[in-house]
């Protein structure tokens, strides 16, 4: 794996899908979003690429034991009217790590024990003031737990005060 340091430099907009459930379930309900964001993209207008998707959270999953949202959207520019029960999302300019990560889903998290190592190696902490997402593109399977899965993870971060 690797990371590297991003300054995004505009804003960022999606919509899509929430998934909404327990940790322990939200398996099931992202597959679910995923597959009803498939079957309504038609009616997302302005999509900038109907080959990627992304998975965003907002920076409430450590130790939260109670319900976690997920969303799963497409990325779109021109935002316009959004469509019957989808939410919409943007993302401000900000520094991110990305990771890319290649293996099986069911192991995603190893990509964010790595990422966590190396911030804590580089001076660098999480900022839990905003949303981490994954980018889905043709590399990635979801399906079953392929080794040939890839995935991009991007998550928040800023220089360690000392």
């Amino acid at each position: 794996m690797r990371v590297e340091i991003i300054q995004t430099s505009q804003i960022t907009s999606f919509v899509g899908i929430r998934a909404i459930s327990l940790m322990s379930e939200l398996g099931d309900n992202v597959s679910h979003a995923f597959k009803e964001l498939e079957e309504r993209k038609k009616e997302i207008k302005n999509v900038t690429n109907l080959e990627v998707t992304y998975g965003i959270s907002p920076p409430n999953y450590k130790g939260n034991k109670g319900l976690l949202d997920f969303y799963c959207c497409y990325e779109v520019d021109p935002i316009t009217n959004l469509p019957h029960e989808m939410i919409h999302i943007q993302i401000l300019p900000r520094l991110y790590s990305v990771t890319n990560y290649k293996g099986p889903a069911s192991k995603t998290y190893t990509a964010y024990d790595f990422t966590s190592n190396w911030l804590k190696e580089n001076g660098y902490e999480y900022d839990d003031v905003s949303y981490y997402f994954e980018k889905y593109d043709e590399k990635t399977i979801r399906e079953n737990d392929d080794d040939r899965n890839e995935i991009t993870i991007y998550c928040p971060i800023k220089k360690k005060e000392s």
